[in-house]
């Protein structure tokens, strides 16, 4: 399992140069499959939700689940969320601190479609409840 969700196989690195600067090259992940670009955010939140939160993730059932604990300060366990700009595709990877360390819980979850943009829109009711 990596340690960091750009680095899985969906996705690609792409360099692309300036026409005014060609040596300047910057640097984009894209979803292979469309590449379309991808944005990625780091939550932390209490490690008591984490079992729950994962079998949402495996049922991708978002609209009746109650907002996750969001702390601001680095918890016990956070969540990198990788989305398309078109909140069509979301990729979540889990990770709990082990003793002086954050590891992978599982493999990283691949959400799509409506089920995608109903994770994003329980992820933001969870920020807005953590302010």
């Amino acid at each position: 399992m990596e340690n960091n969700i750009l680095d899985h196989s969906v996705f690609e690195l792409v360099k692309t140069g300036s026409k005014v600067l060609p040596f300047l090259k910057t640097k984009r992940y894209v979803l292979k499959e469309n590449g379309s670009e991808v944005k990625k955010e780091t939550i932390y939140f209490n490690k008591t939700h984490l079992p729950g939160f994962m079998k949402m993730l495996s049922d991708q059932n978002f609209t009746d689940a109650k907002p996750i604990e969001i702390v601001s300060a680095q918890g016990s366990c956070y969540m990198d969320i990788v989305t398309t700009a078109d909140k069509r595709f979301v990729a979540v990877q889990l990770f709990e601190y082990v003793p002086f360390a954050f590891h992978p819980v599982n493999e990283m979850y691949q959400v799509r479609g409506e089920a995608a943009e109903k994770l994003l829109e329980y992820l933001d009711k969870s920020k807005k409840t953590a302010k």
